[in-house]
């Protein structure tokens, strides 16, 4: 039904099987089976954005199905085969974080704000909205967050150092003891001057155990799979090795038994051949004498 489709993408990398998934509808409930195992791993309601059907790694945020339905969903199919560089240009590389953050100079105490961090999928569309934290005046321990977004204006909200202060897809920190009417700003990072932040994430990933359930790197679980592989490799010659030596020894086996060695076979040929000319002479020898004596009587 071309009408028919679901949404889903990957939530967790580390929770990641290398199963194929039947996505399913009965008219009542929508269920998930994970075909290696044919294990039901989830039956529930419809799905939505805000209700996510969440289940090993796999997030489905929406379906729109007919009862009887089913759908394939293959979340690591070709994945490493499709992982290429899309720019060639090194500029375009997102490198830097899509937002900064920044303390006013107008402040009065020591009180920073951390760079912030990116909240994971799906990014919030207000992500790079500017944002402004305002503490108090006279500072009595809270502060008002203004701006655009779904939870925004957020006034009057407790400080506690060090805690996260979450909006619009992004988290930050502020430590220290702000002073009253001091200001913190979340702004979308343009051009993103001397800020790696993104590339530096991206590295970690080799070393970030989000693999195998979350007990290995990237570049543990290639090492693994080479190290597989190599072995698998040599096991397969091993084995091709004996099983050609015993199809060897089963040919010589059947040969001793049942077979003809040609060349012994043609020295007999040849002997045969050799005894049959001294007989034919023997008679033809025979043959005179006994004309000759027959011409004397």
């Amino acid at each position: 039904n071309p009408a028919s489709n679901i949404t889903a993408d990957i939530s967790d990398v580390s929770a990641l099987t290398i199963s194929d998934y039947r996505f399913s509808f009965d008219g009542t409930n929508y269920t998930l089976t994970r075909l290696s195992d044919n294990q039901l791993v989830s039956t529930a309601a419809a799905p939505t954005a805000g209700s996510p059907l969440i289940m090993d790694g796999l997030r489905i945020s929406s379906a729109t199905i007919n009862a009887n339905e089913r759908f394939l969903i293959q979340p690591t199919i070709n994945g490493a085969k499709n992982i290429a560089v899309n720019i060639s240009d090194t500029a375009k590389i997102a490198a830097a974080a899509p937002v900064r953050t920044e303390a006013a100079l107008s402040n009065t105490s020591n009180a920073t704000i951390s760079q912030g961090s990116i909240n994971p999928l799906p990014l919030d569309p207000n992500l790079q909205q500017p944002v402004t934290i305002t503490f108090h005046s006279p500072y009595d321990g809270q502060f008002d967050v203004t701006g655009t977004g779904s939870a925004l204006p957020a006034n009057n909200q407790v400080y506690t150092e060090g805690a996260d202060i979450s909006f619009n897809g992004w988290t930050i920190q502020i430590n220290g003891q702000p002073a009253a009417g001091d200001v913190f700003t979340i702004e979308p990072n343009h051009n993103g001057s001397a800020d790696n932040r993104n590339a530096l994430l991206l590295a970690g990933l080799q070393t970030q155990n989000s693999m195998a359930g979350g007990t290995a790197s990237f570049q543990e679980a290639y090492g693994q799979m080479v190290s597989l592989i190599g072995n698998k490799t040599r096991e397969l010659e091993v084995t091709s090795k004996a099983q050609n030596n015993l199809v060897t020894q089963t040919e010589r086996s059947l040969q001793a038994v049942s077979g003809v060695n040609l060349d012994e076979e043609a020295a007999n040929l040849l002997r045969f051949q050799h005894a049959f000319q001294a007989s034919s002479k023997v008679i033809e020898i025979s043959s005179s004498l006994f004309e000759s004596i027959l011409r004397i009587g």
